[in-house]
């Protein structure tokens, strides 16, 4: 395959994948169920990093003017699903996980606030990854622009 056919690497479908595991595994029963069970645990961490793998390596592999523009696409609708279910977490007045209401006191905060801790840190410092990432691409994108448009000129 010839690396600038970006077809096989851009489907929606591997940046659906990375979604519904996120939101998937972050259903409050779902998530409590991960915390009791080492195989459901094992199954929920191997999903987030196999459909994170697929993701980032379809963004970075492909080359191209047209998989860079879909993959500035991609890395922003990600940031905007992922940055809301940071703030649902971030700004719930209720504790969403169970399993976590006993386990925060060694942090000195309470199971609410450790919830808001986590929240805060998939909406904000995750945030910036997905924008780092967005920048880059959006930069290669232009370069490949750029490079195109003077190839057709003095063609």
């Amino acid at each position: 395959m010839r690396s600038r056919d970006c077809t096989a690497f851009h489907k929606p479908e591997i940046e659906l994948s990375h979604a519904a595991a996120l939101w998937f595994w972050h259903i409050p029963a779902l998530f409590d169920a991960t915390l009791g069970n080492e195989w459901i645990h094992a199954a929920q961490h191997l999903s987030f990093f196999l459909s994170a793998l697929l993701f980032w390596w379809s963004l970075f592999y492909a080359r191209g003017r047209n998989a860079y523009g879909k993959g500035v696409l991609y890395v922003f609708t990600t940031g905007v699903h992922t940055g809301i279910l940071g703030a649902l977490l971030t700004l719930s007045s209720r504790l969403w996980y169970r399993a976590y209401a006993n386990s925060s006191a060694l942090w000195g905060l309470t199971p609410l606030e450790d919830q808001q801790l986590g929240g805060l840190i998939m909406w904000v410092p995750a945030g910036l990854v997905y924008l780092g990432a967005g920048l880059s691409l959006f930069s290669a994108w232009l370069r490949t622009s750029d490079s195109d448009g003077a190839r057709r000129r003095y063609a």
